[in-house]
């Protein structure tokens, strides 16, 4: 029997008393065509303009994204659906030195659904695992993050605070600054098992992550050092002694930098000293000698990242000139 003309769906909205069932998700691996999207959702806490040191990501409207990614990077990238409408998004983005980023879950504005979040960690970390990536890692704002929970129920553990340095070039030396008795000599790619050997000796006792001791091969580490920035083995340098302290000719240490080309700036990737040679004040120079080779290539500033219960290291860049602008908590997760 019709019901003729009459429209029921006013009265039957205001007269439901009940909880009416959601469509059922599906968290899947995002399509080339919902890309552009889904990294505009993982990625809406980062600026624009830093978008595209990720993954060589380009955003803001792109629709050229789908193919700016490469295949390994857009594996690791899921989404969570309902009714083919996006409800949220996370990228297990894989990184030279087989570890990987994990960016976590976000939800659309009006999802509260926190089962798609816990769903699509589940999703990336089963996609790094598949690949065999021995180390992921998230950042978050604070240690107590709301995202905490979620990455923590898949494996993730907290590791440390790291703090973000940074040196403005009007703090540079003005001349290239007295390195008493150190010699800092140029890294050349036959000398790659040097430089393992050395840098291995620098890891033992850091205060930097000591968690992470033995967690990683070395011959990983480098590689990803190696991926950080623009990599020129002349930027790369073995730290030598020539004076009379006991370590005449000797590898003490090494000073690892790259160059960002987009924002003008270099890194202090990596700066290590032996524990023979650690307590001698070497840590300022060799600081200082990394301001000065960013000012010799007119960078605009020289950036870093340190643990920050690491205070012999954080009193040193902060007596070279070096000021905090941002910390995260870090989380990390072994392949199991």
């Amino acid at each position: 029997m019709a019901l003729r003309a009459i429209h029921l769906s006013p009265y039957l909205c205001m007269s439901y008393s009940g909880r009416m069932s959601k469509a059922p998700l599906q968290v899947v691996p995002c399509p080339p065509d919902r890309r552009a999207e889904a990294l505009a959702l993982v990625l809406r806490d980062i600026a624009p303009s830093q978008r595209r040191e990720i993954g060589g990501v380009l955003l803001d409207g792109e629709p050229a994204v789908a193919d700016a990614i490469g295949s390994d990077a857009a594996d690791g990238l899921f989404i969570a659906v309902r009714c083919d409408r996006l409800c949220g998004a996370a990228w297990g983005l894989r990184q030279p030195g087989n570890t990987a980023i994990l960016w976590p879950p976000r939800l659309v504005p009006g999802e509260d659904d926190q089962q798609a979040a816990a769903q699509l960690a589940r999703a990336a970390v089963a996609a790094l695992d598949a690949a065999g990536v021995m180390m992921s890692q998230v950042l978050l704002r604070a240690r107590n993050a709301g995202e905490t929970p979620t990455i923590e129920a898949v494996g993730f553990r907290y590791l440390a605070d790291l703090m973000y340095l940074a040196c403005e070039a009007d703090g540079f030396p003005s001349q290239p600054p007295a390195a008493g008795d150190l010699q800092f000599e140029p890294f050349e790619e036959s000398q790659r098992g040097r430089l393992v050997s050395l840098i291995e000796r620098t890891y033992e006792g850091m205060l930097d992550c000591p968690a992470l001791e033995g967690g990683r091969r070395m011959d990983d580490v480098i590689d990803g050092y190696r991926a950080t920035g623009s990599f020129r083995p002349s930027n790369w340098y073995f730290v030598r002694e020539l004076g009379g302290s006991g370590l005449v000719n000797q590898d003490l240490g090494v000073l690892l930098l790259a160059a960002h080309p987009g924002p003008c700036h270099w890194e202090l990737v990596y700066m290590g000293l032996t524990p023979e040679a650690r307590g001698r004040g070497w840590g300022r120079k060799i600081a200082r000698q990394a301001q000065w080779l960013a000012r010799c290539a007119d960078a605009e500033r020289l950036v870093l990242a340190v643990d920050a219960a690491n205070l012999p290291a954080l009193a040193a860049y902060r007596d070279t000139g070096f000021v905090a602008w941002d910390q995260r908590a870090v989380f990390v997760r072994f392949l199991p």
